[in-house]
């Protein structure tokens, strides 16, 4: 989450994982959290970034209740969850998942996110793919899809709209 720390220049900007292995240097998560039970008090962030974590929690109903929580009145809220897109877990040791090693449990439409947000007051879903590009990227590697002149092609011709075949959704939402 590093990455998204310039967007927030000037802020109190908190990266968060479970059981996070600190050897990353600059790019450590500040501290260790489980999104489906956090430390921080009720409306404790103006803003709530989760990116592909939903589809590793046990419990993606509790972490979204806690995220609801943890924003503030009039706080936004990004997501991103995957639809029709590969495993991409990893081995849990001992059934103890961690931040390097965890499973992959779920997939969501985005009628199904919108409803683990549903007390939200203002929520968008968008697709960020279209059925193009989906559908090339169960066949081409993800180096060749982002190659300049078939990232051109795929923007011209594919367009995401809400549709039933996409690799993730994102919803936006203000508490």
């Amino acid at each position: 989450m590093r990455d998204y720390e310039t967007w927030f220049a000037g802020r109190n900007y908190i990266a968060t994982g479970y059981n996070p292995r600190m050897i990353y240097g600059k790019y450590n998560c500040d501290r260790s959290e489980d999104i489906q039970k956090m430390s921080f008090s009720d409306g404790y962030f103006d803003a709530v970034i989760c990116i592909q974590v939903l589809e590793h929690v046990e419990n993606p109903l509790l972490a979204a209740k806690e995220i609801i929580r943890v924003l503030k009145p009039g706080g936004s809220l990004l997501v991103t969850v995957p639809f029709l897109a590969f495993y991409h877990g990893k081995k849990c040791r001992n059934h103890a998942p961690d931040h390097e090693s965890y499973p992959d449990l779920w997939r969501f439409t985005y009628q199904g996110l919108e409803q683990l947000f549903r007390d939200i007051t203002h929520v968008e879903t968008a697709s960020l793919s279209g059925p193009i590009e989906t559908r090339l990227s169960f066949i081409l590697p993800d180096w060749l899809l982002n190659f300049k002149f078939v990232r051109g092609l795929i923007d011209i011709v594919d367009h995401p709209q809400k549709v039933r075949s996409t690799k993730r959704y994102l919803l936006y939402g203000v508490k």
